[in-house]
């Protein structure tokens, strides 16, 4: 099958490779790729790579079952799945085939395109762990009205991730209020009727403030942290309340007592603990994410 891998060394460089197909593990299934995605970390990490040491990076997954390992039971040959892969393991979706683990993977209706599943598996994943599993949001198969009341506040909106955040808050009731830039307001507010700020207007503080129409700022999600956006300070009131971001936040910040700060990093969906998350809270992100991703299949297949 033909692989491509990824070099950023001298320059950002795709090499062509014929390989065997590979064989999924007890766990895993083996996709023929349809279509791939491709997201910030994927260049990031190809950075420090030369040609003879490119890497296969991509981690959605759109396509056809070809083969499963001997324990998994919920596919089978031909069925139409989205897939998150492994993160810097080997058998990656830059290739005809690619294997990631049965877990990760969720069923596709006829009437979702290819190209539509394979923006999903990661950037969904990292919204739904941000507002889930950091801010504590109840998930959408429990009620709790009184945390549904509660104002969520995403940075970076029209985003690939702070998309996804919004499509999933809006699906669960929520009234979360976004910042975006410009143009993007268009592609923002078409995923749902919450409050659109556009920042690069100025008075940014102010606007929220006004959305927020007296309401106490209950948990805020920044999907790209940059510059001052990271300052909640500015915006939260004296109560306690947790923030959490997709990137570390740069020495210089620093957030009030009253903040709990987290990072999001989706590599926890797979039971990976890391600087913000510890051994126990990763095995429960593990957990969420099996559970998320058949419950996504299911939403998806019922608004079809």
């Amino acid at each position: 099958m033909a692989q491509y891998t990824i070099s950023g060394q001298p320059t950002i460089t795709a090499t062509r490779h014929e390989v065997p197909i590979p064989s999924p593990g007890l766990n895993d299934v083996l996709i023929k790729v349809i279509a791939t995605d491709s997201n910030p970390k994927d260049w990031k990490a190809s950075q420090s790579h030369d040609v003879a040491h490119g890497i296969n990076q991509g981690d959605d997954i759109a396509g056809t079952i070809h083969r499963v390992g001997s324990n998994v039971y919920e596919y089978a040959s031909g069925d139409r799945v989205a897939a998150f892969h492994r993160m810097f393991t080997p058998h990656g979706s830059y290739a005809e085939y690619a294997i990631t683990p049965a877990s990760t993977t969720f069923k596709l209706t006829p009437t979702i395109s290819f190209e539509e599943g394979a923006t999903m598996p990661l950037a969904v994943m990292t919204a739904a762990l941000a507002l889930y599993q950091h801010l504590g949001l109840p998930v959408p198969w429990v009620t709790n009205s009184e945390a549904m009341n509660t104002p969520v506040l995403i940075f970076r909106g029209a985003s690939a991730v702070g998309s996804f955040a919004l499509k999933v808050a809006k699906h669960l009731g929520l009234n979360p209020t976004t910042t975006v830039a410009g143009k993007a307001s268009t592609s923002s507010n078409s995923s749902t009727q919450q409050h659109i700020i556009d920042y690069r207007a100025g008075n940014v503080v102010a606007n929220i403030l006004a959305a927020l129409d007296g309401r106490t700022l209950g948990h805020a999600f920044n999907a790209i942290s940059s510059k001052g956006s990271g300052h909640i300070d500015m915006v939260d009131p004296p109560s306690s309340n947790p923030f959490t971001t997709t990137s570390e936040s740069p020495k210089d910040w620093s957030f009030p007592t009253n903040v709990t700060f987290s990072r999001t990093f989706v590599r926890s969906a797979y039971g990976t603990a890391h600087l913000y998350r510890s051994e126990a809270e990763a095995k429960k992100d593990e957990d969420f994410e099996y559970v998320f991703y058949r419950y996504m299949g299911k939403v998806l297949a019922e608004a079809n």
